[in-house]
């Protein structure tokens, strides 16, 4: 992969931030962190991040496009996220369409009222099958960061542990039940660097608000669409 200058990234990020203001929720481009508080981090939560997610908290920011990377006082977590969230992060990213396999299987087995004599009963078996159920469908995100709310239910990925290391998904169950990988050029798994200095690019290309509308509805039709937009690519 091209070498990145992640002090240039840095002041194009910090320019592109003033210019817009409101485009990063009108709030001020969180300062890097440290190497100790990275290393911190990645020690609480038994990683080492890709390398080029490494360098932008180092060179760039602790948050912008992203979550902020904070520390509450007595832990490390992405701002947002829930604790569970990211308490399995040393656990490799699994197969995707083994574990949306094994999640349709448990949902399938989810205990029907008519099959019971008594609510207790039923309620019983539900709830201990509830537990199994959820447990299963968040080992599907397992080994991966929640790095980007895009809202409506929808996430962006970095994938930490496991053989799809670097590599940024999208989170888009609350729709079509999958996770898909954000597509390069190349039509593999964009790395961090690749989805953010595409996201920049983009991003200091459109100037205006017909740009921005002109843009969205050729990339709704499939022409010049981000990394960031491939959200159902194939």
């Amino acid at each position: 992969m091209q070498a990145v200058n992640w002090d240039e990234v840095r002041d194009r990020t910090a320019a592109l931030h003033a210019r817009q203001g409101t485009g990063f929720a009108g709030q001020e481009l969180p300062e890097p962190l440290s190497e100790t508080q990275v290393c911190q981090a990645e020690e609480q939560f038994g990683v080492e991040f890709p390398e080029d997610y490494r360098q932008y908290l180092l060179h760039v920011s602790a948050g912008g496009r992203v979550r902020k990377l904070q520390f509450n006082g007595s832990r490390w977590d992405w701002d947002g996220a829930c604790y569970q969230d990211h308490e399995k992060l040393h656990v490799p990213f699994p197969d995707h369409d083994t574990a949306m396999t094994a999640s349709e299987d448990a949902w399938d087995r989810q205990p029907k009222r008519e099959d019971y004599l008594t609510d207790a009963a039923y309620q019983a078996d539900h709830d201990a099958w509830r537990e199994v159920a959820y447990a299963i469908e968040a080992a599907r995100a397992t080994g991966a960061v929640f790095l980007h709310d895009d809202g409506c239910g929808f996430y962006t990925l970095l994938v930490v542990s496991g053989p799809m290391r670097g590599t940024m998904w999208f989170d888009g169950r609350a729709t079509c039940d999958r996770l898909n990988p954000l597509l390069n050029d190349d039509r593999q798994a964009a790395t961090f660097a690749e989805w953010y200095l595409d996201w920049l690019a983009h991003e200091e290309s459109l100037t205006t608000p017909d740009q921005r509308r002109a843009a969205r509805e050729s990339w709704h039709a499939g022409v010049g669409r981000p990394i960031w937009y491939r959200w159902f690519d194939s």
